[in-house]
């Protein structure tokens, strides 16, 4: 084997988890939060202006656009956080939208 083609086979690895991290958009923890916050209002929280969402992890969601992420929902400050999975995509105006799972 050559040796260029050594370190060539050898960078792959490297190469896919540097393309992997680029791929995938996902929002910041504030787009988030602003994104599911109509959820909250839709189901009646009366405090969702002060609920906040933590991304924990994302992945890509198989068959549809957007990432399907496990957050960190706190409803208010002094509320503990619970985890839910929430489904972000980009709407038109390449802001983010949420879908609650």
């Amino acid at each position: 084997m050559h040796r260029r083609h050594a370190v060539f086979i050898a960078a792959l690895p490297a190469l896919a988890l540097a393309g992997a991290a680029q791929a995938l958009d996902e929002p910041s923890d504030a787009e988030a939060t602003a994104a599911y916050r109509p959820i909250a209002r839709s189901q009646g929280d009366s405090g969702q202006e002060a609920l906040t969402l933590r991304i924990k992890s994302c992945a890509r969601p198989a068959g549809r656009p957007g990432v399907l992420c496990v957050t960190a929902v706190r409803p208010g400050p002094d509320a503990p956080e619970h985890e839910v999975t929430v489904y972000f995509a980009r709407g038109p105006d390449s802001a983010w939208v949420a879908e609650a799972k």
